[in-house]
Protein backbone atom coordinates (compact mmCIF):
# COMPACT_ATOMS: atom_id res chain seq x y z
CA UNK A 1 0.00 0.00 0.00
CA UNK A 2 0.84 3.44 -0.67
CA UNK A 3 0.83 6.24 2.00
CA UNK A 4 1.50 10.30 1.41
CA UNK A 5 1.89 13.20 3.22
CA UNK A 6 3.89 16.33 3.17
CA UNK A 7 5.08 19.40 5.40
CA UNK A 8 6.17 17.53 8.68
CA UNK A 9 8.37 20.26 9.77
CA UNK A 10 10.17 17.80 11.74
CA UNK A 11 12.00 19.63 14.59
CA UNK A 12 10.66 22.99 13.99
CA UNK A 13 8.40 24.39 16.67
CA UNK A 14 7.69 27.95 14.72
CA UNK A 15 5.27 25.33 12.31
CA UNK A 16 3.26 23.94 15.27
CA UNK A 17 2.70 27.85 16.81
CA UNK A 18 2.19 29.35 12.55
CA UNK A 19 -0.16 26.35 12.26
CA UNK A 20 -1.97 26.23 14.94
CA UNK A 21 -1.17 22.22 15.62
CA UNK A 22 -2.45 21.17 18.84
CA UNK A 23 0.50 19.65 20.40
CA UNK A 24 2.53 21.54 23.43
CA UNK A 25 5.75 21.10 21.52
CA UNK A 26 7.46 19.50 18.93
CA UNK A 27 8.54 16.14 20.39
CA UNK A 28 4.38 15.73 21.25
CA UNK A 29 4.08 16.27 17.43
CA UNK A 30 6.61 14.02 15.90
CA UNK A 31 5.52 11.37 18.61
CA UNK A 32 1.95 11.61 17.62
CA UNK A 33 3.15 11.61 13.81
CA UNK A 34 5.42 7.97 14.62
CA UNK A 35 2.41 6.52 16.26
CA UNK A 36 -0.69 7.75 13.14
CA UNK A 37 2.21 5.99 10.58
CA UNK A 38 2.85 2.90 12.55
CA UNK A 39 -1.09 2.57 12.84
CA UNK A 40 -1.86 2.43 9.71
CA UNK A 41 1.16 1.20 7.96
CA UNK A 42 3.65 -2.03 7.70
CA UNK A 43 7.01 -3.07 6.71
CA UNK A 44 5.76 -3.80 3.08
CA UNK A 45 4.30 -0.24 2.98
CA UNK A 46 5.79 2.66 1.23
CA UNK A 47 5.13 6.43 2.68
CA UNK A 48 5.88 9.04 0.29
CA UNK A 49 6.80 12.48 2.31
CA UNK A 50 6.01 15.16 -0.62
CA UNK A 51 8.45 17.36 0.75
CA UNK A 52 9.35 19.21 3.92
CA UNK A 53 10.50 16.47 6.33
CA UNK A 54 12.90 18.96 7.31
CA UNK A 55 12.72 22.51 8.15
CA UNK A 56 14.72 22.68 11.42
CA UNK A 57 17.37 24.25 9.77
CA UNK A 58 15.47 27.18 8.33
CA UNK A 59 18.32 29.56 6.91
CA UNK A 60 20.32 28.45 8.52
CA UNK A 61 23.94 27.21 7.66
CA UNK A 62 24.20 24.84 10.57
CA UNK A 63 22.26 21.09 11.51
CA UNK A 64 19.71 21.58 14.21
CA UNK A 65 20.83 20.32 17.63
CA UNK A 66 17.95 17.39 17.50
CA UNK A 67 18.12 15.01 14.49
CA UNK A 68 15.00 14.60 12.34
CA UNK A 69 15.99 11.69 10.36
CA UNK A 70 16.60 9.78 13.43
CA UNK A 71 12.20 9.34 13.41
CA UNK A 72 12.75 7.02 9.87
CA UNK A 73 14.12 4.21 12.10
CA UNK A 74 11.14 4.37 13.92
CA UNK A 75 8.54 4.56 10.85
CA UNK A 76 7.14 0.79 9.92
CA UNK A 77 7.07 1.32 6.33
CA UNK A 78 9.68 2.14 3.96
CA UNK A 79 10.18 5.89 3.79
CA UNK A 80 10.62 8.21 -0.23
CA UNK A 81 11.43 11.60 0.33
CA UNK A 82 10.22 14.23 -2.53
CA UNK A 83 12.45 17.29 -2.34
CA UNK A 84 10.35 20.11 -0.73
CA UNK A 85 11.86 23.98 -0.05
CA UNK A 86 13.42 22.69 3.60
CA UNK A 87 15.27 19.97 1.20
CA UNK A 88 16.25 22.44 -1.04
CA UNK A 89 17.62 25.25 1.48
CA UNK A 90 19.54 21.66 3.07
CA UNK A 91 21.30 21.15 -0.35
CA UNK A 92 22.12 24.53 -0.61
CA UNK A 93 22.98 25.88 3.01
CA UNK A 94 24.47 22.20 4.46
CA UNK A 95 25.71 19.50 1.74
CA UNK A 96 26.14 21.68 -1.25
CA UNK A 97 24.55 18.97 -3.82
CA UNK A 98 21.59 16.63 -4.27
CA UNK A 99 23.94 13.83 -4.47
CA UNK A 100 25.81 14.68 -0.65
CA UNK A 101 22.02 15.52 0.48
CA UNK A 102 20.35 12.02 -1.17
CA UNK A 103 23.36 9.98 0.51
CA UNK A 104 23.09 11.20 3.52
CA UNK A 105 19.55 10.46 3.89
CA UNK A 106 20.03 7.01 2.37
CA UNK A 107 22.47 6.43 5.21
CA UNK A 108 19.94 7.64 7.97
CA UNK A 109 17.64 5.05 6.36
CA UNK A 110 14.84 7.00 3.70
CA UNK A 111 14.54 4.76 0.74
CA UNK A 112 15.20 7.38 -1.77
CA UNK A 113 15.44 10.78 -2.12
CA UNK A 114 13.49 12.35 -5.54
CA UNK A 115 12.87 16.00 -6.91
CA UNK A 116 9.74 14.48 -8.26
CA UNK A 117 8.05 11.45 -9.45
CA UNK A 118 5.46 9.51 -11.05
CA UNK A 119 3.04 6.99 -9.92
CA UNK A 120 0.21 4.53 -11.01
CA UNK A 121 -2.50 2.74 -8.46
CA UNK A 122 -6.03 2.54 -8.89
CA UNK A 123 -5.71 2.55 -12.74
CA UNK A 124 -4.83 6.09 -12.27
CA UNK A 125 -1.41 7.83 -13.43
CA UNK A 126 -0.19 10.22 -10.41
CA UNK A 127 2.56 12.84 -10.30
CA UNK A 128 4.49 13.60 -6.84
CA UNK A 129 5.98 17.06 -6.14
CA UNK A 130 5.78 19.69 -3.31
CA UNK A 131 5.30 22.88 -5.59
CA UNK A 132 1.13 22.95 -6.81
CA UNK A 133 2.86 25.36 -8.97
CA UNK A 134 4.26 22.49 -10.71
CA UNK A 135 1.35 20.32 -11.61
CA UNK A 136 1.48 18.44 -14.92
CA UNK A 137 -1.44 18.14 -17.41
CA UNK A 138 -2.83 14.08 -17.84
CA UNK A 139 -1.90 13.18 -13.86
CA UNK A 140 -3.49 13.72 -10.92
CA UNK A 141 -1.38 15.75 -9.32
CA UNK A 142 -0.30 15.34 -5.31
CA UNK A 143 1.51 17.97 -3.53
CA UNK A 144 2.21 20.14 -0.75
CA UNK A 145 3.84 23.17 0.47
CA UNK A 146 0.88 25.37 1.33
CA UNK A 147 -0.06 23.45 4.75
CA UNK A 148 -3.96 24.26 5.47
CA UNK A 149 -3.86 27.42 3.27
CA UNK A 150 -5.06 26.06 -0.46
CA UNK A 151 -7.62 23.05 1.83
CA UNK A 152 -7.52 19.80 0.05
CA UNK A 153 -8.21 20.31 -3.15
CA UNK A 154 -7.30 22.34 -6.23
CA UNK A 155 -8.89 21.34 -10.33
CA UNK A 156 -5.88 19.58 -11.08
CA UNK A 157 -5.20 17.48 -7.72
CA UNK A 158 -4.59 17.17 -4.15
CA UNK A 159 -3.05 18.65 -1.32
CA UNK A 160 -1.96 15.97 1.17
CA UNK A 161 -0.26 18.14 3.65
CA UNK A 162 -0.13 16.40 7.36
CA UNK A 163 -2.08 19.41 8.69
CA UNK A 164 -5.55 18.49 6.28
CA UNK A 165 -5.69 14.29 7.83
CA UNK A 166 -5.40 15.35 11.53
CA UNK A 167 -1.63 14.15 11.42
CA UNK A 168 -2.33 10.96 9.55
CA UNK A 169 -0.81 9.95 6.74
CA UNK A 170 -3.74 9.63 3.33
CA UNK A 171 -3.78 5.66 1.92
CA UNK A 172 -3.79 5.08 -1.72
CA UNK A 173 -7.43 4.20 -0.82
CA UNK A 174 -8.15 7.92 0.78
CA UNK A 175 -6.39 9.15 -2.25
CA UNK A 176 -9.18 7.27 -4.39
CA UNK A 177 -11.87 7.72 -2.94
CA UNK A 178 -10.86 11.72 -2.55
CA UNK A 179 -10.55 11.24 -6.17
CA UNK A 180 -13.99 9.55 -7.43
CA UNK A 181 -15.16 12.45 -4.88
CA UNK A 182 -13.90 15.08 -6.96
CA UNK A 183 -14.75 14.09 -10.04
CA UNK A 184 -18.21 12.60 -9.36
CA UNK A 185 -19.12 16.06 -7.14
CA UNK A 186 -16.63 18.36 -6.48
CA UNK A 187 -15.71 19.19 -10.47
CA UNK A 188 -19.41 18.78 -11.65
CA UNK A 189 -21.07 21.20 -8.48
CA UNK A 190 -21.40 24.70 -10.22
CA UNK A 191 -21.03 25.55 -6.40
CA UNK A 192 -17.78 24.37 -5.59
CA UNK A 193 -16.80 25.39 -8.86
CA UNK A 194 -16.57 28.45 -7.83
CA UNK A 195 -13.86 28.04 -5.06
Amino acid sequence: MYFFSSDLHLGDGDTIKREARPFASVEEFEEQFVANVNQVACEDDLLYILGDWFNCYNHTRQMPPSDPVAIIKRLKPKVVLIMGNGEERMVRNIFGSFEAFRNYCLEAGFLDVLPDCELTFGGRQFYLNHFPRNHRDGFINLFGHTHRGTGLWKPYGLNVGIDLNHFRPFSENDIMELVDTKENWWDIDPDCLSM
